[in-house]
């Protein structure tokens, strides 16, 4: 592979458009690994969006009744 790679470099610079050849190459790979940070990032934001949901919903879970931002009275007189 890495000899069909230097072949076509070579045929590139004998035609004289060697330049051409290797800035559409840099385009491809940057564009390749623009995509990959892309998905990378992505994928890391939304985990942690979805742990901290669920360590959320455990928490509420684990305490049993839901909070409002007042203390609990209590249960009612019987």
């Amino acid at each position: 592979m890495v000899v069909f790679i230097l072949i076509l470099l070579l045929l590139a610079a004998i035609a004289g458009i060697l330049g051409a050849v290797l800035k559409a190459a840099l385009v491809i790979i940057l564009a390749i690994l623009l995509a990959f940070v892309i998905l990378v990032g992505g994928t890391f934001w939304y985990l942690r969006f979805r742990l901290r949901r669920i360590v959320r919903h455990m928490d509420r879970q684990q305490r049993g009744f839901p909070t409002r931002g007042y203390k609990d009275r209590g249960l009612p007189p019987d």
